[in-house]
C-alpha cells in the first residue's frame, strides 16, 4: 500500500472530492456523523435519514414556518408535526416537505394552522447518525425511527397500548411551498398510493408515492377539500385548481407493538412508485434496511482513511471529515426510477454544501489512496 503524507487543515478537507478515494478498514463512519450540526441558527439543515445521493430525505418537521425552519426542522423547537419525505438542506429556500405522516394515539392534539396535529418532544429522547433518525413523541408515548433507501423511506413506530392512528396530510405545507393538487387511494388493507403536486421555490413539482403498512388498518377516513386559486375564498376570481386530501388510518395497538411504513417515491407516476417499492423495499424489515443504509454510508464516507499519532486528534478529524462529506452527498438528489425511466424534472439546482468546521492548527494526516 502506498502512503502519501499531507499537512492539511479543514479547508483542504472540505475541497477534497469524496468520490475518488476508498478506505480499507471496517470503521463505522456512519456513526461519526452528527446530523444535528447545522440545525440551529441559520444552518437550515435537517437531521433525518437518507441514503447517499438519495431521492428520499425522510426527516421530522416542527410544523411552523419561518426562516429558521427552512429545512423543516429547527433545533430550539419542541414540537413535531409530521415526518415528510423530501427536504432541502442549507439552501435558504423553504420548499418540498412532501408526503407527511404523523402517528398519534387517540385523542390527539391539534392546534390551529399551520401547526395542526403535533406532539411535544425532547432532545434527550432524540438521536441520529448517517442513515438513521429516532425520536420519542412525548404526548403519545410513540417511538419513531427512520431510515431510507435510494427511493424509499422506512418508518418504524413503536406504540403503547392504545387506540392509535397514522395521519397523512397532503395539504400540509410550509414556507414557500403550497399544494396545488393531491390524491389518495386505497389499494388494499395495507397499501395506499397517490400524489402531491405543489408550487414553491421549484415550479410544477410532482411527487407520486406508494406506502405499505406492516399491519392492516382497521378503518380509513379520507377527507378532501377544494384548493382555490386565491386565498380569498369570497373573491369572484377564486377558482378551484385542485383537491387537498387528508387521511387517517386507525389501529388498535398493544404495548410495544411496532408498525412499519414503507413509502416509495416517483417523479413520473403512481405505477412507478409501486415498482420502486417492490424493487427496493419488498419486505417490512426495518433493521435490514437500516443496516443497508449504514453500510452504504460507510462505503462512501470510508473512501478516505485518516491516521494520526494522537487517538483523540484522529477521532476529531474523522468527525469533521465525515460531516462535510455527508452534507456533500445529499446535495444532489437521485431522480431516476428503478425501471429505467427518468422523472419529469430533476432537482439539481442545489449545489454542493460544505459544512464549515474549525480544526484549529494544521495536523499531519496519513491518507490512503486506493483504487475504486
Amino acid at each position: 500500500m502506498k502512503y502519501i503524507n499531507y499537512a492539511v487543515c479543514a479547508g483542504l478537507l472540505s475541497l477534497m472530492g469524496c468520490a475518488s478515494l476508498k478506505n480499507s478498514d471496517e470503521t463505522s463512519y456512519a456513526g461519526y456523523v452528527n446530523p444535528f450540526i447545522g440545525t440551529d441558527f441559520t444552518g437550515n439543515t435537517y437531521p433525518g435519514a437518507q441514503s447517499p445521493f438519495g431521492m428520499v430525505q425522510l426527516s421530522p418537521d416542527n410544523g411552523l414556518p419561518g426562516w429558521d425552519r427552512i429545512s423543516g426542522y429547527f433545533y430550539p423547537d419542541s414540537t413535531i408535526a409530521g415526518f415528510s419525505h423530501t427536504h432541502l438542506s442549507g439552501t435558504g429556500a423553504g420548499d418540498l416537505y412532501d408526503i407527511s405522516y404523523m402517528p398519534v394515539t387517540l385523542p390527539y392534539h391539534e392546534a390551529p394552522a399551520p401547526l395542526g396535529i403535533h406532539s411535544k418532544f425532547s432532545h434527550k429522547d432524540e438521536k441520529a447518525h448517517a442513515g438513521y433518525y429516532q425520536v420519542k413523541l412525548t404526548d403519545y408515548d410513540i417511538n419513531v425511527e427512520l431510515t431510507a433507501t435510494a427511493r424509499c423511506g422506512i418508518q418504524r413506530y413503536t406504540f403503547p397500548k392504545a387506540e392509535s392512528a397514522v395521519f397523512l396530510d397532503l395539504k400540509k405545507a410550509m414556507n414557500w411551498d403550497a399544494t396545488t393538487d393531491s390524491h389518495i387511494e386505497v389499494v388494499d388493507s395495507v397499501t395506499i398510493r397517490g400524489y402531491r403536486f405543489s408550487e414553491g421555490w421549484a415550479r410544477g413539482q410532482r411527487v407520486y408515492f406508494e406506502t405499505r403498512f406492516s399491519k392492516p388498518f382497521m378503518a380509513v377516513h379520507i377527507d378532501s377539500s377544494a384548493i382555490l386559486s386565491s386565498a380569498d375564498t369570497t373573491a369572484k376570481s377564486a377558482k378551484r385548481i385542485g383537491t387537498a386530501f387528508k387521511a387517517r388510518f386507525d389501529f388498535k395497538t398493544a404495548a410495544g407493538e411496532q408498525v412499519t411504513l414503507s413509502t416509495a417515491l416517483s417523479g413520473v407516476s403512481m405505477e412507478g412508485a409501486s415498482k420502486n417499492l417492490k424493487a427496493e423495499v419488498p419486505n417490512d424489515d426495518f433493521d435490514y434496511y437500516l443496516k443497508e443504509a449504514e453500510q452504504n454510508w460507510n462505503h462512501e464516507l470510508g473512501r478516505v482513511a485518516i491516521e494520526t499519532k494522537d487517538k483523540e486528534e484522529q477521532v476529531n478529524s474523522i468527525q469533521h471529515y465525515t460531516i462535510q462529506c455527508w452534507h456533500r452527498q445529499f446535495s444532489v438528489m437521485l431522480m431516476v426510477l428503478t425501471w429505467g425511466r427518468t422523472g419529469r424534472y430533476i432537482r439539481l439546482k442545489v449545489g454542493p454544501i460544505i459544512a464549515r468546521s474549525h480544526f484549529g492548527t494544521p495536523i499531519e494526516l496519513r491518507i490512503h489512496y486506493l483504487p475504486i
